[in-house]
């Protein structure tokens, strides 16, 4: 090796940060990989809340993550979740608490000490099957009848 090799990275001085919302995004994808954890968007109000990044008063979105950190590294990691029924609720928990210390881990180099998970919704596999992606599958429309207006104008199929 010559002297002209630059330093191995290790070596470099520097520090990493990383913001307590990355980890709180982490355990958010780490908890939906689960099988039986469902997206949960509430009411429309709670979309719209959280289209414009506010949380909504009248009800909640799931999943939810909350973080305490210390120096920078995660602590203790809450979620909030909602499940697929049927489901083995007892067993979705413990695997999302694995997955996410292990994604914590693996994508941010720090494995919290404690992953709190708490089951807030259930939702009828019924329900969760009619959502794909955020968007609710309607029924088709029938013919609607027109509006009445109070004249006979307009009203009749032969004006065509």
């Amino acid at each position: 090796m010559t002297d002209d090799a630059p330093a191995p990275a290790a070596d470099l001085p520097g520090r990493l940060s990383i913001a307590d919302t990355v980890f709180e995004k982490i355990a958010l994808r780490a908890a939906l990989d689960v099988d039986g954890v469902v997206r949960d968007g509430g009411s429309v109000t709670d979309r719209l809340a959280g289209l414009v990044g506010l949380d909504s008063a009248t009800g909640a979105n799931y999943p939810k993550a909350r973080v305490q950190t210390a120096g920078g590294r995660p602590i203790v990691v809450d979620v909030d979740l909602a499940v697929r029924w049927p489901c083995p609720v007892s067993a979705v928990c413990r695997q999302v608490r694995s997955h996410v210390a292990d994604e914590l881990e693996r994508l941010a180099g720090d494995r919290p000490a404690r992953v709190n998970v708490a089951v807030a919704a259930v939702l009828p596999g019924a329900a969760v099957a009619r959502r794909r992606q955020g968007f609710v599958e309607l029924p088709a429309p029938g013919r609607a009848e027109p509006a009445a207006t109070g004249t006979d104008e307009g009203t009749s199929d032969d004006d065509d």
